[in-house]
């Protein structure tokens, strides 16, 4: 693989992850609005767009920054020393991926247990 495929596809990852959260936190806002501004009382539709957009931002997210650790691991070490590269290094993705995952969580389980008490 050549670097500028390389590069192109990790941009291409990053901009889907970006891409995944966007689409998670604009669809869990709007059902969190539908809490708050809608009748009280269970919601079974509801329920699961919070379940599946909770579902969609961990899974699509966590496999996008995945996809991201593995090409930062396939850097040459002609790119590893330059700036970028050693900034790319060290970068803290798995942090990243596992505090997305736990804040995505939380939020879909606050909206699932709003909806459910």
């Amino acid at each position: 693989m050549t670097p500028e495929l390389r590069t192109q596809i990790l941009l291409g990852r990053v901009d889907n992850y970006m891409n995944v959260m966007r689409t998670t936190m604009f669809v869990l806002l709007g059902v969190g609005a539908a809490i708050h501004f809608g009748p009280e009382g269970y919601s079974s539709p509801l329920l699961m767009l919070a379940i599946a957009a909770t579902a969609y931002g961990v899974l699509a997210g966590g496999a996008a920054l995945d996809d991201m650790i593995a090409l930062r691991d396939d850097i040459d070490e002609d790119m590893a020393a330059t700036n970028y590269g050693r900034t790319i290094k060290g970068r803290n993705l798995p942090a990243l991926k596992m505090v997305s995952a736990v804040l995505i969580g939380l939020i879909g389980l606050a909206e699932v247990l709003a909806i459910l008490l």
